[in-house]
């Protein structure tokens, strides 16, 4: 409305509704559920899908304003600009396309983005490059002829001109400052940078506390311990209420039931975001530190993590074949890497076993009779567990009917003296004489990776990032001596960034290449669609200024998704104006001459573009929430979800800010030099043509 007027403006913004309309109906049609990742992509598309409308509206105007007819100024200015705004439209998927084959459970997370922007971003190309011509082929008016004062949009041109001017008389120090820049940037970046993680931290809604005793410790004596720490949670004003559960499942998977009475969980409830007296991070913090060290027990209190599950932010693997070593080596680690500062709930998921009857199979004497480990296996399980023979219906209800022995014997140590197991051959023999009962200690869970038994430590981050409390946790770790055979991994956080950071450095280099396919058949050149490229690198500069101030880490998932979005927005101004140049040289005027000419012409859309994404996005990225449900709706500020997607958000805004004065001035700076560069070429190739043919 400021820099078009109410009636052009009026034009652009019937591309939103009618592209969301077309949106929504092909994300009907796919089947795709209206999810947080949707809800996203259409934030974020909002400010993108009025870039190709801005273009194709202001050029009809513009020739309409030349005094062109209605019908002749859109069908003129459609045309003119319509293959640059395909093309800059082909880009921005090309940037998004790779997200698609984004492998394993993160794809399946972050795959809707993707998604809903190419249905987003191709429908808007429909409704710019169909839709908004017929409006304005009607109802477009150049306005009344009078005398007014220059607008502020036209001192802005004339300060932008005389500024672009000197910039091409110095093209080569202006390029300097230009890459300079990026180096300084990137080593401010390297030594105040906040550092990486997976996810950004959010302010968790909800914490559980869980607790775990000794296997065999009586549910009475868990359920007194959790009634003490429910009495310390009376005392937080931001606590709604809390769900104490004692009793779970003891993990004995098939062969056994019962026996969790050991472990126990409390779920905790926050108050809503605006009701809350404090930062229920900081809360979560000391509800630790009060809770303490439970005698005898071991004690985790976690804060809901946002994203798909990932377990422990700190997770180091332990591989090998004897448990006790294994048990051993945990230990030490455990005690060594309590130290360092940040790393907290330092646990692991090895769990000794109340003791056990163990039947240790005679292999040989079992293949004498046609037996094998896993025939006695279900034997001894039918026998004391029970094996489900048939159901039993009365009236609307179901009865499980299980076979197995009676009470009196199945407990008794003299069982597999007392039953009989039958052979392939007809008989039946002692189950005693196929094996050995040994009185031994059992294992409360065995995890296996790779054929190799497992245990895993884990732990949380407070107050330091994931990846500085990994990285001082892997200089104790590197130290302590392993027995051959033994070796150590890292999971969790550590190795989800490893794979998507390496996923996102993959797609990104198929998204520039991707773009400069579709830029080389644009232009048909390799030296005009480099130039392009090279203003996606250098709009870096933005993305890294804006985590500096913002104080924000470098999300690997969502910071590389704004990179990448980034450099699918960056492009399409780009093409524009090195578009509007071209057609500047093809009527006559020289290199200087042209870009100054394409520059002013192309300034309003290129600013219009970058400011209506960029103010897509400010919400996001502050938090501001309209809460539609009280009256008068009410603004707030911070909410847990803006403090997720805000570096995301964060990236594109300051990365595109910066991009847009690349487009403005530093790109016509690299044409002049390559179009000086290419003068001189064809000026040596001319001597030497005629050096060769006197």
């Amino acid at each position: 409305f400021l820099f078009m007027g109410w009636r052009n403006s009026i034009f652009v913004a019937v591309a939103i509704p009618l592209s969301m309309l077309i949106s929504f109906t092909v994300l009907a049609l796919m089947g795709q559920t209206l999810n947080m990742m949707v809800l996203f992509a259409l934030v974020l598309a909002v400010g993108m899908l009025v870039d190709n409308a801005i273009v194709i509206v202001e050029n009809i105007y513009r020739n309409h304003t030349l005094g062109l007819s209605r019908e002749e100024s859109a069908r003129r200015g459609t045309s003119e600009v319509a293959w640059p705004v395909i093309t800059s439209t082909l880009t921005t998927l090309a940037a998004f396309s790779p997200l698609l084959f984004w492998p394993d459970m993160m794809g399946q997370f972050m795959g809707y983005l993707p998604k809903t922007l190419i249905v987003v971003l191709s429908a808007s190309l429909f409704v710019a490059i169909v839709v908004n011509p017929a409006i304005c082929s009607v109802l477009i008016s150049r306005g009344k002829k009078r005398v007014i004062k220059k607008t502020r949009m036209d001192i802005c041109t004339e300060v932008y001109e005389r500024f672009l001017r000197e910039a091409l008389k110095h093209c080569w120090p202006v390029l300097l400052i230009g890459v300079s820049f990026l180096v300084l940037s990137m080593l401010l970046y390297a030594a105040f940078g906040e550092g990486k993680e997976l996810f950004p931290d959010v302010e968790p809604r909800n914490a559980v506390l869980s607790l775990s005793y000794p296997q065999g410790t009586s549910i009475e004596k868990t359920d007194i311990a959790m009634r003490a720490i429910e009495d310390s949670l009376e005392n937080y004003e931001d606590v709604i209420f809390y769900l104490t559960t004692v009793g779970g499942g003891a993990g004995l998977g098939p062969w056994g039931s019962g026996g969790g009475g050991h472990k126990a969980q409390i779920h905790v409830e926050f108050k809503k975001w605006e009701d809350r007296k404090g930062l229920t991070s900081k809360l979560v913090d000391t509800i630790r530190r009060d809770v303490g060290l439970v005698p005898g027990a071991e004690l985790k209190v976690e804060k809901q993590r946002e994203g798909p599950p990932m377990g422990d932010p700190i997770s180091i693997e332990l591989s090998g074949d004897n448990f006790e070593t294994l048990s051993s080596l945990s230990s030490k680690i455990m005690n060594e890497v309590k130290m360092v500062p940040g790393l907290v709930d330092v646990h692991d998921d090895f769990e000794e076993a109340l003791p056990e009857l163990q039947f240790r199979v005679d292999r040989v004497r079992a293949a004498l009779l046609g037996l094998d480990t896993q025939e006695i296996g279900m034997f001894l399980r039918t026998a004391i567990y029970g094996t489900e023979a048939s159901k039993l219906r009365a009236d609307e209800d179901e009865y499980d009917i299980t076979l197995r022995l009676p009470s009196g014997q199945r407990d008794s140590a003299k069982l597999l003296d007392q039953i009989y197991i039958p052979t392939h051959r007809g008989e039946a023999v002692p189950l005693s004489s196929l094996g050995t009962v040994v009185y031994a200690g059992g294992r409360g869970s065995i995890s296996r990776k790779n054929q190799k038994r497992v245990i895993t430590i884990g732990g949380n981050n407070e107050g330091r990032g994931t990846d500085k409390v990994l990285k001082d946790v892997r200089n104790i770790v590197d130290k302590i001596e392993l027995p051959r055979g033994y070796a150590v991994g890292y999971a969790g956080d550590s190795k989800e960034m490893e794979e998507s950071g390496a996923f996102l450095r993959r797609a990104f280099g198929i998204a520039l290449g991707l773009m400069l396919v579709v830029l080389v058949i644009q232009f048909n050149s390799g030296l005009l669609p480099g130039l392009i490229l090279a203003t996606v690198i250098l709009s870096l500069i933005g993305v890294m200024w804006g985590l500096l101030l913002c104080r924000m880490r470098f999300g690997v998932i969502l910071t590389g998704i704004g990179v990448i979005s980034l450099a699918g927005i960056v492009v399409n101004n780009a093409i524009v104006l090195i578009d509007c140049v071209l057609q500047r040289r093809k009527e006559g005027l020289d290199s200087m001459e042209a870009v100054v000419a394409a520059g002013k012409m192309r300034l309003r859309p290129v600013i219009l573009t970058a400011i209506t994404t960029i103010l897509g996005l400010i919400p996001m990225a502050l938090g501001w929430t309209l809460d539609i449900h009280t009256f008068p709706p009410m603004l707030t500020a911070g909410a847990e979800t803006s403090q997720w997607w805000a570096p995301m958000a964060v990236a594109v805004i300051f990365g595109l800010g910066f991009a847009t004065v690349l487009t403005l001035i530093l790109l016509p700076v690299m044409y002049s030099l390559s179009d000086s560069f290419a003068v001189f070429l064809r000026k040596l190739t001319r001597l030497g043509a005629e050096s060769n043919y006197p």
